[in-house]
């Protein structure tokens, strides 16, 4: 299993079930040494292998297996020129639309932040408490105050 020592070595880690996986076909393995001294797992494996890919892959399968995906295939197919329509009226719409600007709120913040430093200043120097308080009061109604 040199899959195993490369991980360990590069500190990858397999999933559980590949991991049980490994220890089942080691297991597989060594038993088989033990009954029959020169057994390949590989050799035996192989054949089996090879008939469920052919199985899986076989064209009449992936045929199957296509026609049966069809049915929404042929629905998407109907659906895309509504979907681009909709879409390229969506793109226009939002063109159409003034950009916002970048820093749209930051006066507004701005001074809220000035005006809460400002009253802090205020209260721990014992400014006048009518200072402090509208100096809170403008901080509060600059910050939730919407901008041009």
């Amino acid at each position: 299993m040199v899959s195993v020592g490369r991980a360990a070595q590069f500190r990858l880690y397999f999933p559980v079930e590949m991991v049980l996986m490994v220890k089942a076909l080691v297991t597989f393995e060594g038993v088989g040494q033990i009954l029959k001294p020169g057994f390949d797992v590989a050799a035996v494996s192989q054949r089996h292998v090879r008939g469920i890919f052919l199985d899986q892959l076989s064209p009449l399968r992936v045929a199957r297996e296509g026609l049966r995906g069809a049915p929404d295939l042929v629905d998407a197919l109907v659906k895309a020129p509504m979907l681009v329509s909709e879409g390229v009226r969506m793109i226009e719409r939002a063109s159409r639309q003034a950009p916002e600007h970048p820093f749209a709120g930051i006066r507004g913040a701005l001074l809220a932040g000035a005006c809460l430093v400002s009253g802090v200043l205020a209260l721990v120097t014992d400014g006048p408490r009518a200072l402090w308080v509208t100096l809170f009061a403008l901080a509060v109604v600059f910050a939730l105050r919407k901008s041009p």
